[in-house]
């Protein structure tokens, strides 16, 4: 187990050094001058030729972009990721400030989603083919094909507009939350209880099943009791990933309701072209995605003693 976690530590860090390298080439092909951009942004209107060199020189933009790259990746490795270029301010305190609100939210809408789509999904199981069952299939196939945005002008029409219950933007108390959670997760926790209820079912077949129920046991506890610990594997692989969606969603849901999370930080330095900023959040994101599904694969042989991980 410790050279398999090991071996994972090396491929991540290859991993977050390619990801950082992409996308650094990717802001370095853009069309978009970004000593234009933060000049015009400093110094507002329209800065002349030696305004826009003052800016290219001081941040080093006229340096070749790999060296510009490196520099970047020896200060990044010494927990250094600079200052912003829009505000001046240090990336690790901004980082810090804004993650605190998205942590908020992430944490209340993995919540949401574990327990409506896993209770959902479970209660489904032990009802299949009811009308009850069908409704919620159908209720969570709406959920599903409906995209999250659209989905929160929908809840901000009828919550805050239409019925004046909660708020559509900010973050100044705990109904702030209400709205983004259920932006964010209706359509995870539907895919959850949508695969929990198939999980199950296909359980249903299963010899060790029907020996428990020859044994007395009724249907309801045989699954509670026996059937939902063997699909804890592919549970917790479906969470790893419903996980990694709500992060990434959460970018587009923060700027729907003015959140002041990551999201809201993350889209302002991709308009005004702030590198710096660019690259921490690239490579926070790409870390935080990748701690979640090395977390789920490390605790497979922990949830199933039959799963041997093998170097």
């Amino acid at each position: 187990m410790a050279r398999y976690v090991l071996q994972r530590l090396l491929h991540t860090c290859v991993l977050l050094v390619a990801v950082t390298l992409l996308s650094y080439l990717l802001l370095y092909l853009a069309p978009a001058d970004p000593a234009q951009v933060i000049a015009a942004q400093r110094l507002g209107g329209r800065p002349n030729p030696a305004q826009v060199a003052w800016v290219r020189q001081h941040y080093g933009l006229d340096q070749p972009w790999f060296r510009q790259y490196l520099r970047w990746l020896r200060q990044a490795l010494h927990g250094d990721f600079g200052s912003s270029i829009r505000t001046g301010q240090r990336i690790r305190a901004e980082v810090s400030q804004a993650g605190a609100y998205s942590l908020a939210l992430g944490l209340w809408t993995t919540a949401f989603v574990v327990l409506l789509g896993g209770s959902s999904g479970v209660w489904a199981a032990l009802r299949p083919h009811t009308l009850w069952d069908r409704l919620l299939q159908w209720g969570s196939l709406l959920c599903v094909s409906v995209p999250e945005f659209w989905l929160a002008f929908l809840l901000i029409g009828l919550f805050a507009v239409t019925l004046g219950w909660l708020p559509s933007y900010g973050a100044t108390s705990s109904a702030h939350l209400v709205l983004p959670v259920l932006a964010l997760g209706l359509g995870q926790a539907a895919r959850v209880s949508r695969v929990t209820r198939a999980l199950l079912l296909a359980e249903c077949g299963q010899d060790y099943l029907r020996t428990a129920r020859a044994k007395g046991r009724t249907c309801a506890s045989a699954l509670l009791r026996h059937a939902l610990p063997n699909i804890a594997v592919p549970f917790v692989t479906l969470l790893a990933h419903q996980a990694s969606l709500v992060l990434s969603g959460a970018i587009i849901i923060e700027t729907v309701f003015s959140w002041p999370g990551l999201g809201v930080y993350f889209i302002t330095a991709v308009q005004f072209r702030d590198i710096p900023v660019i690259q921490a959040m690239v490579l926070l994101f790409a870390t935080l995605i990748v701690i979640l599904y090395g977390l789920a694969d490390v605790s497979y042989g922990w949830l199933d003693p039959r799963i041997r991980l093998q170097s």
